[in-house]
């Protein structure tokens, strides 16, 4: 099952609807690693008008009969994006759709957090899915904080997104999460996640 990853900038709403975000505040580039997307497990295209990236995951998942490196794995995201002068950006929402298999004293946990390059202070998102669950989901939500980039300043955007489960209470706790695994585990597989980037005249 693969993961989709969804990047879109949106309008401000009634501060900036007198101004129309320029066409140059686009999306160029992006690279990607972690233990949640190794290099080659991942594959993304910038829409033609710069303002949606779609990253496809093939490896991003979590279980609890792994060790620990397997229960807990996140990936890195560096997004370039053209700010022209007189102009910010924010990244604004989440929502992450997935499915996910737990038992009954299984937590599941999602967390993004992002950050700009050269440039202080971070915002997240998280949430915590107690077992038993043994479904899709499509998880929503605001970051903590409104964490703008540097007015006119071309910074990238940095994120990470964390997938980990935790079976402490009782190790011998389980899940499955389709009909190919030989073996009953939980598993997290965000198979998409949306973010909207928010540009603001300064």
């Amino acid at each position: 099952m693969a993961a989709l990853l969804l990047i879109a900038a949106a309008l401000l709403g009634a501060s900036v609807c007198a101004q129309d975000v320029p066409p140059e505040a686009r999306i160029q580039a992006f690279t990607y690693n972690g233990a949640g997307c190794p290099t080659g497990t991942a594959k993304g295209d910038i829409s033609l008008d710069g303002q949606v990236l779609t990253l496809k995951f093939s490896e991003f998942g979590v279980a609890t009969d792994q060790q620990l490196v397997g229960k807990r794995k996140a990936c890195q995201i560096n997004i370039k994006v053209n700010i022209p002068a007189g102009w910010k950006y924010r990244l604004d929402t989440v929502r992450l759709r997935g499915y996910t298999g737990l038992d009954a004293t299984v937590k599941g946990f999602h967390k993004v957090l992002y950050y700009f390059t050269g440039q202080q202070g971070s915002s997240s998102y998280s949430i915590e899915t107690p077992g038993p669950v043994d479904d899709n989901y499509e998880y929503s939500g605001a970051f903590d904080s409104e964490l703008y980039s540097d007015c006119g300043a071309s910074r990238n955007l940095n994120f990470k997104i964390e997938v980990r489960v935790n079976n402490d209470a009782d190790p011998a706790a389980q899940g499955m999460i389709d009909v190919d695994t030989a073996d009953s585990q939980v598993t997290f597989l965000p198979s998409q996640v949306l973010y909207s980037i928010i540009f603001a005249p300064c």
